[in-house]
């Protein structure tokens, strides 16, 4: 149970508390989406505008045609659908979890991708910058210019093209 009185205090019991709240939230054309989470997933979908999502224990899902997104959440995985390009930096962080990103063909993009349990994989052809591993890509997608930041320490990073 949790209880606030007429001056803000408030009591907070968990104990033999399993409720769920499931909020679904409806966003008019072209206008910007920030969802933030502590536990539980985010899902942002059919999206036109920039999307920020963010979750701690849970796993976070994205699909814009705007250009501009990001995602991070600490224990689960990140699944984004771009269909647009944009100009802003893209980034998808997660710690326990992997990055499964599509973007359109034809992309432009500064890539920095790392991860410590896991690898990279990409449709693109990119162009490789300094030293090639494993765990860690920098490098060019076509003519470069846009950040796409990727970062995941259990998980591997998944590129892939949209049709």
């Amino acid at each position: 149970t949790t209880s606030c009185d007429a001056e803000g205090l408030h009591n907070s019991n968990t104990n033999n508390n399993d409720v769920e709240v499931d909020f679904t939230v409806r966003v008019p054309r072209a206008v910007n989406f920030d969802g933030n989470t502590v536990n539980g997933g985010v899902e942002a979908a059919n999206l036109t505008g920039t999307v920020e999502i963010a979750t701690v224990n849970g796993g976070v899902r994205l699909e814009t045609s705007g250009g501009e997104a990001s995602a991070e959440t600490v224990n689960g995985s990140v699944t984004a659908i771009v269909h647009a390009f944009g100009t802003q930096p893209l980034r998808f962080r997660s710690v326990n979890g992997g990055i499964n990103l599509s973007l359109p063909t034809g992309l432009s993009a500064d890539v920095d991708a790392r991860t410590v349990n896991g690898s990279i994989d990409s449709d693109f052809p990119i162009s490789i910058q300094g030293r090639m591993s494993p765990r860690r890509l920098a490098g060019r997608i076509g003519q470069g210019g846009r950040t796409l930041d990727l970062e995941t320490v259990n998980g591997s990073i998944r590129l892939r093209q949209l049709p």
